[in-house]
């Protein structure tokens, strides 16, 4: 993928591994999430302020698997960024009744608290700071944001391509960036959140 940029540097492309988890809830309704076929490309820039800019492209995609008395779900994914900080890799999922548990990421992050910036947008990130970016970022009938998917049945899946987003200001050291998918399911007696967090790769 080309770029035009002032002092652009080269392009870099990999794909990230594939991470799966299963979590039960406490009523015994087994939540899978799959997040496969990842992949990401990046573009490291110098602009006239003498700032870094990365541009980053993910691709993948994500499938639910419920069952029990569950008929559904709602699926949110995004991506973690994060500059000079040590993202990791993500403690796994927290589910519970009547609620969720706030995840943790294991690695030092409380991504719990992470502010969140809409796809294709530019984060002006400083050092040990991270931002929550959704992949999944449309409106709905009522024309309000909406940055999740609901589906129904036993399986769902959300599958994305290219989407962007960029660094750019006070973010001069090594920066990276993890996938987040988070997954609620509500039967008649519990409502469970499970988290899974993706491998963390850099992103120069």
């Amino acid at each position: 993928m080309a770029v035009t940029a002032t002092g652009a540097g080269d392009a870099a492309a990999a794909p990230v591994a594939n991470t799966t988890i299963t979590k039960t809830l406490v009523d015994g309704t087994p939540v899978k999430i799959e997040l496969f076929g990842q992949d990401v490309s990046y573009q490291n820039a110098i602009v006239e302020s003498f700032n870094l800019v990365r541009e980053v492209w993910v691709s993948g995609k994500v499938r639910v698997t419920v069952g029990g008395e569950a008929t559904g779900g709602t699926i949110a994914a995004g991506y973690i960024v994060g500059c000079q900080v040590n993202i990791g890799l993500g403690a796994g999922a927290d589910g519970g009744a009547e609620g969720s548990a706030a995840p943790s990421t294991g690695g030092g992050l409380d991504t719990s608290a992470t502010p969140s910036a809409g796809a294709n947008t530019t984060l002006a990130l400083g050092p040990g700071q991270a931002f929550y970016v959704p992949i999944i970022d449309t409106t709905d009938s009522d024309d309000d944001g909406v940055t999740d998917y609901t589906f129904t049945g036993n399986t769902g899946g959300v599958a994305y391509s290219q989407e962007t987003f960029k660094t750019e200001n006070n973010c001069g050291g090594y920066a990276e960036a993890k996938a987040k998918v988070t997954v609620t399911v509500d039967t008649d007696s519990v409502k469970g959140v499970v988290t899974l967090y993706g491998q963390p790769f850099s992103i120069g």
